[in-house]
């Protein structure tokens, strides 16, 4: 269908320290197809802002907005970005084919 040919790192959010610091979770390594485009998109909270990219995630995958999304592009750039939106694509049969995450 479509070819999931670049990487995501999926580090997920974890809780605070003693100090009330961020500590992050787990990681794990995603196939997938990242498009990289600006477009104006509304936030969960309803604030419309810029976004850079849409990766597309094969089934579903458990994306948090405290998560955070690393990959490099073709150019050898490094991103590090959270989640502005997620999206469960279903077939016909409510079955998830992708995860779509703009970024």
């Amino acid at each position: 269908m479509i070819p999931l040919k670049q990487t995501v790192k999926l580090t997920k959010a974890g809780g605070l320290d003693e100090w009330g610091q961020p500590v992050p979770g787990r990681t794990q390594t995603l196939k997938c197809r990242i498009d990289q485009a600006s477009k104006a998109v509304k936030t969960q909270e309803g604030r419309e802002v810029l976004s850079s990219a849409e990766i597309l995630f094969k089934g579903f995958v458990a994306v948090n907005y405290g998560d955070a999304l690393e990959w490099k592009d073709e150019a050898g750039n490094k991103h590090n970005m959270t989640p502005l939106n997620i999206a469960v694509i279903r077939d016909l049969a409510g079955k998830p084919v992708f995860t779509k995450v703009v970024v």
